[in-house]
């Protein structure tokens, strides 16, 4: 366990404790900053293990796996617990848009699930994150934590409701695009093993 792979580790950790601050934070201010400051700790400690794993050299296939499984814990169920009403605020029509949640859902189990089809087919997938799919991640935690605040600050006023779906939208296209992304990269993948094995 290198200390990249820790800190990895602890980002899936904190996924529970951000749950648990998000599922109260309609009922308390503190709450909903809590689990604010988790969640931006959670991404500047993503960006952390990358920047000391390839300073240090201690990049490893467990690293590689780990890595995009807690991004993905945490996206999955933060996208799945503000969709539902009453969690971002009391009043039930304050939360993220189900063609949004869905959209970015799909992306990430299907993610999930072909990067496990492509390795037990071709034994091996590990795939270098694309430029569109860095940007997507980023992007998907700047709109949770915009989402998590926006009900604090008047998620009506016209400003707002601008910043969020202009932030929804470019989220969700970006989302869309690496996923696509990350098919051709399956399938190359997919190609390379079943060429390599014949």
């Amino acid at each position: 366990m290198s200390w990249p792979n820790r800190i990895t580790v602890f980002r899936l950790v904190l996924v529970t404790p951000f749950i648990l601050l998000l599922l109260y934070a309609s009922q308390s201010p503190v709450c909903r900053y809590g689990a604010i400051g988790v969640m931006v700790l959670i991404g500047i400690l993503d960006a952390a293990d990358g920047i000391i794993a390839r300073r240090t050299g201690t990049v490893t296939k467990i690293g590689s796996v780990l890595d995009p499984l807690a991004d993905k814990a945490l996206m999955i169920t933060a996208l799945v617990a503000m969709t539902f009403p009453g969690v971002l605020s009391e009043d039930p029509s304050i939360r993220l848009p189900f063609w949004v949640s869905i959209t970015l859902v799909s992306r990430d189990i299907f993610i999930l699930v072909g990067a496990m089809v492509v390795y037990h087919l071709v034994g091996f997938c590990q795939g270098v994150p694309s430029l569109i799919g860095k940007a997507s991640t980023i992007m998907q935690f700047i709109m949770l934590v915009l989402a998590c605040a926006a009900p604090q600050f008047g998620w009506y006023s016209p400003v707002t409701q601008g910043i969020l779906y202009t932030v929804w939208i470019i989220t969700v296209l970006l989302g869309i695009l690496s996923w696509i992304g990350y098919i051709r990269m399956g399938s190359k993948l997919l190609t390379a093993g079943t060429t390599g094995q014949t």
